[in-house]
């Protein structure tokens, strides 16, 4: 029943008369209280299933089954799937009108009226006006009332029965109102909690009216002491906001004192920042993570389950009869289907109002200041080092170690986790004993991410470092630790200079420099005086550094600068000041380096300038594991520090040892005023350790499963079992032997096979891949098939498959193939004889187009040679060899060898020692070594086959053209050689060198017969960045030298351009 809303139903007795609406009544009653108890106990909208599906290639509508509740507890529930294949326009009511609707049947009567409305066309009217409109798609309840005539009461009386039917229809969106489709959404309520509170990062400020962090003008612990109190002070009101409105708003829901406890909060906080601010700001970095607590104490209450259910209320007039169950045509974006609303604490577990009722009474306690320790006499901050295990600063609080600045922590420790609380293991909780929070680092510090530090700050910074540095060792704590300098980089820079800095390889070169400049004695006696001011010491060598930094200050023309003191009198005794400008340059650049380094130590030990090469450093009362722990101290008075701890101070920051803990060793008498820390490791000299778990990637694996002939000889199908792992995507790909795509395939389900039809009509040899892919993670897996031809195999030369060959006369042979991926034999016949050639004893190669080959023999003979062209290696292929006929000789009167035209567009002659004439045979020679130079490498290490370094090189020397090509090919084989090659391995970039060597060569031989008498400029700018490289790598020259020689190929008309080529790559 409804609170302040009367329910009345009818009460019988015995022997009293019935009336029709007492029993109406109290059937009316039972239904009103079976729906109040659906609606506001359980919820309402669509709890599962009854899924659409719009079938369009079928002009049908499928309803899964499944349950839903209207926004007035009526059910409507279904158990069987129902395809929807007709529509048929009725008038119902339907929320506020009574619209025309569409309502679905089984039947097929009106079949093509339903397709119209799915599909948009008309099946009756191809041509006419498509239906653009958009229809939900409603369960709508449907009331009817009849009347009968009922024997028991005579002919005047009849009996009525009502009938209540839940009908699927489709609703024109345009004839619903958009206030009733709103109602559908969850209706927030107007008193939910406002802004959250935040306190911005130390170092907050704003520049031209933009917010940002700087580090800057924190050069002493004033400056310091303010930025912590400005961002304190900005986070007061914010707090104390939100605290009082929040308890406001659930203390009737939770049963909670009426009197608000944050009542004032902004006060109690104002004034325990006065109280730290008038004790010098040594607490402010503790007063800083004392209001971060706050804050995530109020956050971790406002995440609970608690507060999502507050912000709304059901609304029985929000889909009162109807359910919406999707749409057709909806906008992008919009889904017009009722979601599942729950009533307040629907779903909240049977801890749900404990856990934020402690939550909240921890607040009120945090937010007492009388449990901090801040105003305490004695005693705080602590005077012992030590640290305490925490399971990270991004971590609820709850997770977190309970700070040493609350006074009792074993009693907030009985209301800081709610559920350590319940389970009566509080007690261990880290923060509450010292010793127990060693055992903890001692037993396992897996589940910790954080230290927190105490007993450091406002100590020397010398023995808070030894302590320190012990419990590091002792627990073996993986973190970094970094002194830093509270003063301005002049402060810095005079308290150098005031002890006169030493750097030791400057002064050795220094040293050197002036002992040459007495043994040339070509400068004055006055030399040394004019530079130092004095004689030159050793003993005292900071001052001498310091008196470059006297004479060359300032300078901006060096040049003017030497001439202004070699023309001083008395300066040099050299008449052109040759000498004299050799050793002030020399000079010169030990003050700029000495300069250099002077400012680079200010900015290693200074606090503001670290932080700003260092972003990311941040306080937190503590060191994340893994990163680095900063000590940030200064002094109050420069006299603190004695003399001899000056020098020894300035001394060590000068040193290998500056940066990190020996430093602490001469800064006994500085103080420490806060900690920071980088959530990295940055300043000692021992290895920084990361480790980085991630998730596994995903592993693209399948293999053959089936693979049949298809008929007709009209190729293979295949079956692919896919073997993937920790994938939940899967890509099928299929490319012929030029790699073009034939076919994809996309899935999800890995038991899906991959199937494929690989015709001989788009070639033999085929390559499968299949993409294995998740969250973003993607592997792949190839092969690659090769099918038998079906006895399409065809090998010519010229087209003719009998040809023949003069090898005096031509060195290669121009032969074509067909189809691609077969192998090569050879055999020679000679009388009776019948030979099978070794592979080494002759080279084949297949063409960019990958229908011609060119075939040299090393050794040809006079005979008939056979090259078989077969696909013997695939199974069942007995229809896979073609045989082409090569008849050699040699010419009775050999001519000068015509020079192969892919070689050079001309013969070239020349003399040689003996003046003998040099033909084009020479240079296919070569040509033909570098090819099988090539192939040779991929013999040593076939991995190389699939490298596309190795194959762009063997394209190229195979590749014919102008000049103007060859250059272009060349630069782009050169881009692709050196692309990534800093990162290959040793064995790696020996294997490129030594094809930039081969392609160098066959470049430079090719030139030499196109252009004999000159070196085109682009080639010289090529073969120089060749030259560099080859040289640049070990063995390099030596290899070059092996592969390419000048012998035999200089004529009188290339002779200077030969020796060009030979210059820029030696």
């Amino acid at each position: 029943m409804i609170i302040n809303n009367s329910t009345s139903f009818p009460i019988f007795k015995k022997g009293q008369q019935l009336k029709s609406s007492s029993l109406t009544g109290i059937v009316n009653f039972a239904k009103s209280e079976i729906m109040d108890t659906r609606m506001y106990l359980e919820g309402a909208g669509i709890f599962y299933g009854l899924e659409v599906t719009i079938d369009q290639q079928n002009g049908a509508i499928r309803l899964s089954p499944g349950a839903a509740v209207t926004s007035d507890g009526k059910l409507f529930s279904l158990e069987k799937e129902i395809i929807f294949r007709s529509v048929s326009d009725v008038q119902i009511p339907l929320l506020t009108k009574t619209p025309t609707v569409g309502l679905l049947s089984t039947g097929e009567e009106n079949h093509n009226k339903l397709v119209y409305r799915i599909t948009g066309v008309d099946p009756d009217n191809p041509n006419g006006t498509p239906d653009a409109r958009t229809y939900l798609i409603f369960l709508v309840m449907t009331e009817k009332t009849a009347s009968e005539d009922s024997c028991l009461y005579g002919q005047d009386v009849s009996e009525t029965s009502q009938t209540n039917t839940v009908q699927a229809v489709l609703v024109d969106k345009n004839d619903i109102d958009p206030n009733e489709l709103k109602k559908w959404m969850i209706s927030v309520s107007s008193n939910t909690l406002g802004d959250d509170p935040f306190i911005n990062r130390f170092g907050y400020t704003e520049e031209n009216n933009k917010p940002l962090i700087s580090f800057a003008g924190f050069t002493d612990w004033g400056k310091v002491s303010d930025g912590f109190e400005a961002v304190c002070k900005a986070a007061e009101p914010l707090i104390a906001t939100s605290f009082k409105m929040m308890y406001d708003q659930v203390k009737d829901k939770l049963g909670l004192d009426p009197v608000n406890p944050f009542t004032g909060v902004g006060n109690v906080l104002e004034t325990l920042r006065a109280y730290v601010e008038n004790g010098g700001g040594i607490l402010y970095p503790w007063l800083y993570d004392y209001y971060r607590d706050l804050i995530a104490a109020y956050q971790e209450l406002v995440s609970t389950d608690l507060f999502s259910y507050l912000s709304y209320l059901p609304a029985k007039d929000r889909f009162e009869q109807y359910i919406s169950l999707g749409s057709i045509r909806g906008e992008q974006g919009v889904k017009y289907r009722i979601g599942l609303y729950r009533p307040p604490f629907a779903d909240l577990s049977v801890n749900a109002l404990q856990k934020p009722k402690q939550l909240i009474e921890r607040l009120v306690y945090l937010v007492d200041t009388a449990h901090t320790r801040f105003q305490d006499a004695t005693g705080f901050p602590p005077t012992t080092v030590g640290f305490t295990p925490d399971a990270g600063i991004n971590r609820e609080l709850s997770k977190r170690a309970i700070p040493f600045y609350y006074k009792d922590p074993a009693t907030l420790a009985e209301s800081w986790s709610a559920e350590l609380t319940r389970s009566g293991r509080h007690s261990t909780i880290p923060g509450i004993k010292d010793d127990r929070d060693r055992s903890y680092l001692l037993a396992n510090m897996d589940g910790y991410e954080f230290f927190r530090i105490k007993g450091h700050t406002g100590a020397l910074i010398d023995p808070t470092m030894d302590a320190i540095e012990a419990q590091r060792r002792e627990l073996h704590l993986p973190f970094d630790i970094k002194v830093l300098y509270l003063g301005a980089k002049d402060d810095m820079t005079q308290l150098i200079k005031e002890r006169s800095a030493t750097f030791s390889d400057l002064t050795v070169i220094l040293e050197k420099i002036v002992n040459d400049i007495r043994c040339a004695r070509t400068c004055s006696d006055e030399f040394e005086i004019r530079i130092f001011r004095r004689k030159f010491d050793r003993n005292d060598i900071g001052s001498m550094f310091e008196a470059l930094v006297l004479l060359f200050d300032g300078t901006k023309d060096l040049d003017e600068k030497l001439r202004e003191l070699c023309d001083s009198d008395n300066f040099c005794f050299d008449e052109d000041k040759t000498c004299c400008r050799s050793h002030l340059t020399s000079l010169y650049a030990v003050y700029v380096e000495y300069v250099r380094r002077k400012e680079e130590l200010a900015g290693n030990l200074l606090f503001h300038l670290f932080a700003e090469k260092h972003p990311g450093i941040e306080h937190n009362g503590g060191v994340p594991k893994g990163g680095t722990l900063i000590l940030v101290c200064g002094k109050t008075d420069p006299a603190f520090l004695s003399e001899e701890k000056k020098s020894s101070l300035v001394k060590l920051m000068l040193s290998d040892q500056a940066a990190g803990i020996s430093m602490v060793e001469e800064l006994g008498n500085y103080q420490v005023l806060a900690d920071f820390c980088l959530p990295y490791t940055c300043c000692s000299d021992r290895p920084s350790i990361n480790l980085v778990l991630q998730e596994a990637p995903p592993v693209a694996l399948f293999s053959i499963e089936e693979q049949t002939h298809l008929p007709e000889g009209q190729g293979t199908a295949v079956v692919l079992k896919n073997e993937s792992l920790r994938a939940d995507t899967y890509r099928w790909t299929l490319k012929d032997y030029e790699g073009t795509v034939l076919k994809e395939t996309d899935t999800s389900d890995i038991n899906e096979p991959g199937k494929f039809e690989l015709l001989v009509e788009d070639g033999v040899v085929f390559t499968i891949t299949l993409t294995a892919s998740r969250e973003g993670m993607s592997s792949k897996y190839a092969i690659e098939m090769t099918i038998c031809p079906q006895g399409k195999v065809q090998v010519t030369s010229n087209g003719k498959p009998v040809v023949d060959w003069d090898v005096s006369q031509q060195s290669e042979l121009g032969i074509e193939a067909f189809p691609y991926g077969g192998s090569f034999a050879m055999v020679l016949k000679q009388n009776d004889n019948e030979q099978e050639l070794d592979p080494t004893e002759y080279d084949i190669n297949w063409k960019e187009d990958k229908e011609h080959l060119t075939l040299a023999i090393k050794q040809p003979q006079t005979g008939l040679y056979q090259l078989r062209y077969t696909f013997e290696d695939i199974e069942d292929c007995e229809k896979g060899l073609a045989i082409l006929d090569i008849h050699t000789r040699v010419s009775t009167a050999p001519q000068p060898v015509p020079v192969n035209r892919d070689v050079s567009p001309s013969p070239a002659t020349g003399h040689g020692a003996a003046g003998s004439t040099i033909d084009a045979a020479v240079f296919n020679k070569r040509i033909l070594s570098y090819r099988s130079g090539v192939n040779a490498m991929s013999k040593e290490d076939d991995s190389l086959l699939a490298d596309s370094r190795w194959a762009d090189t063997k394209a190229f020397l195979l590749a014919g053209g102008a000049p103007e090509d060859l250059h272009t090919a060349y630069e782009k084989l050169q881009a692709t050689l050196q692309t990534g090659f800093t990162k290959l391995k040793v064995a790696q970039k020996t294997q490129v060198i030594k094809l930039l060597i081969y392609a160098t060569a066959y470049y430079i031989d090719r030139l030499v017969v196109a252009s004999p008498d000159k070196v085109p400029a682009i080639a010289k700018k090529l073969i120089k960045a060749a030259g560099e490289s080859v040289g640049a790598q070990k063995d390099g020259a030596q290899q070059w030298a092996q592969i390419w020689t000048d012998a035999g190929i200089i004529t009188q008309e290339n002779e200077k351009t030969v020796a060009a080529y030979k210059g820029l790559i030696a």
